[in-house]
């Protein structure tokens, strides 16, 4: 009968003040068995169902909370399609059902916060519903410091600085003052490890993202964004080893490519090229599982803005900037450019 008896019954026998022993003299079973129905440890006889629900006013669907479960069974299927339409590129069609999704399921956070997920794709289209959906999520979750960084990042584009500052000063002052790096203190053998090992990949995720903004944003010579992107690639490669996390080749595709852009603004033609090489075979390797996205339960979760994948991607977005004219004529960079060129097509 699942965990929403035991709920649904406690909250009707409180709503109308009755004591256990008082429900047990009704229905003529022993304390013991109203205390075993309320903690979920046994269940009353399928006989007695209709009698408790009857004296309650209720009915047996909502002893049982059989709407309930159809509703979390409803709110799963709707998870794993806007993600499997995120996953392919079908934006439109994501914030769709997210918005179809919300209106039925008013209250669940998890459906609201995928709607945000996909507006965010397109966030000056959305800007208005964007602050709408945010300010709700973070007012009802307020300790949601994923959504909440979120909003920061979209007022501070949109040059909503007191926006930003309002929510910013909501959040945890200093990573070392919050409970997540050390609560491993508390831990011991195989536990300790697991969350040792958890806490390092969020902090790569986090100094990866520090590392990469600075040297986008840094007014710094080709010479030094090589340098500073092989320290990050050190950085990154030696926690993935220490936590047995590997990187996909989406996310090696666009190192390399990069790592190829500095390269030709440097003026170093082989290892432009090398790294060309690189990033193409990446992309060789990603493209089935990236065509093929649609996991029974939405697991490859990614929000993809574009129906494009990821040759189309590296082909249009990158190698057509005029940084990579030093190498465009080169032999190597025609047959990467023309295979990231046929092998692009729409995701599925």
């Amino acid at each position: 009968m699942s965990n929403y008896f035991s709920e649904t019954v406690k909250r009707l026998r409180r709503a109308r003040d009755l004591t256990q022993e008082q429900m047990a003299d009704i229905f003529h079973v022993s304390p013991q068995s109203v205390s075993r129905w309320e903690t979920g440890v046994n269940y009353p006889d399928i006989a007695l169902l209709p009698h408790i629900a009857c004296f309650f006013e209720v009915t047996v669907d909502e002893l049982l909370g059989t709407e309930a479960i159809r509703s979390e069974e409803k709110i799963k299927e709707y998870i794993k399609d806007i993600r499997n339409l995120l996953n392919s590129g079908r934006l439109n069609e994501a914030i769709a059902l997210a918005r179809k999704a919300t209106t039925q399921y008013p209250l669940h956070s998890g459906l609201h916060y995928h709607l945000l997920q996909a507006l965010c794709q397109e966030p000056e289209k959305h800007k208005d519903e964007i602050i709408i959906v945010g300010e709700r999520l973070i007012n009802n979750n307020p300790n949601n410091w994923g959504i909440k960084y979120q909003l920061v990042e979209r007022y501070a584009e949109w040059g909503m600085k007191d926006n930003a500052k309002r929510i910013l000063d909501t959040m945890p002052a200093e990573i070392w003052d919050s409970q997540e790096p050390w609560a491993g203190l508390l831990l011991e053998g195989e536990e300790w490890l697991k969350n040792q090992k958890s806490r390092i990949l969020r902090a790569r995720y986090y100094l990866e993202w520090l590392i990469g903004v600075y040297i986008d944003k840094a007014d710094l010579d080709a010479l030094k964004k090589i340098e500073h992107r092989k320290a990050k690639l050190q950085i990154e490669s030696l926690i993935d080893e220490m936590v047995g996390h590997s990187v996909e080749h989406i996310e090696l595709a666009f190192i390399n490519i990069n790592f190829a852009q500095s390269y030709c603004e440097a003026g170093d033609i082989e290892n432009a090229l090398a790294h060309l090489e690189k990033g193409t075979q990446d992309a060789m390797h990603h493209i089935d599982v990236m065509d093929k996205t649609n996991d029974d339960d939405g697991g490859n979760y990614m929000a993809w803005s574009t129906r494009r994948n990821l040759p189309w991607i590296l082909w249009q977005d990158h190698l057509t900037k005029p940084q990579f004219d030093i190498i465009r004529n080169d032999e190597r960079f025609v047959k990467c450019f023309e295979w990231l060129k046929a092998n692009s097509k729409e995701l599925t």
